[in-house]
This record gives C-alpha cells, structure tokens and sequence, in this order.
C-alpha cells in the first residue's frame, strides 16, 4: 500500500474530530507540538513525522499503521508471538517441565 499525504491527513482530521478535538490548536497541545508543526500533516503538505505519529498512539492508542496506511488489520497470531514485542531480541527460555516422581 503505498504512502499517500491525503489519505493520511484525512484519517488524521478524522481521529482528531472523533475524539472531540474540534480544532488543530488543542490536538497540537496534547500531543505537544505547535499548531505550526501539525497544520502540514493534516493538510497534506507533510507527511506525517514518525514523532507525531508515535504521540498518537502512545496517548490515544491510534494505531501507527492505521495512520499513515489506514491499515486496520493486525499480524497474524501466530507470527506475532512468534516475533514477540521486540522483535530480534533473545528469546528467553521457558524452564522444562518436571516429571512427577513416581511413588
């Protein structure tokens, strides 16, 4: 999917407005930026910063991908887990399970 400045800023418009931000300058304040910074994102001229985007989600829990890509859709389970939060990280291990002593 490729990245589009439109899309993106209409979806940003939308996340604002459907959590009651009617305007740019309050959205900007919460997430810590000048309306001056923001404005080009919603507008299209800028593509959105990797900062404001992580902002989002940390404080609102807007997904990163739904923003720039409109992705809504998760990993698959099974490769999430296998990837785990961090992906490349040492896996650690898991003890072995103990066999009952017989009686």
């Amino acid at each position: 999917m490729a990245w589009d400045n439109k899309d993106a800023a209409l979806r940003l418009i939308a996340v604002r407005e459907s959590l009651g931000f009617k305007n740019q300058d309050d959205f900007a304040e919460k997430l810590d930026l000048t309306k001056s910074t923001y404005n080009p994102f919603e507008t299209g001229k800028r593509s959105l910063s990797m900062q404001a985007a992580r902002r989002i989600r940390e404080r609102f829990g807007v997904s990163v991908d739904y923003l720039l890509f409109g992705d809504i859709g998760q990993p698959k389970e099974a490769l999430a887990q296998e990837l785990g939060p961090r992906p490349g990280a040492k896996p650690t291990k898991t003890p072995k399970r103990q066999r009952k002593a017989r009686t």
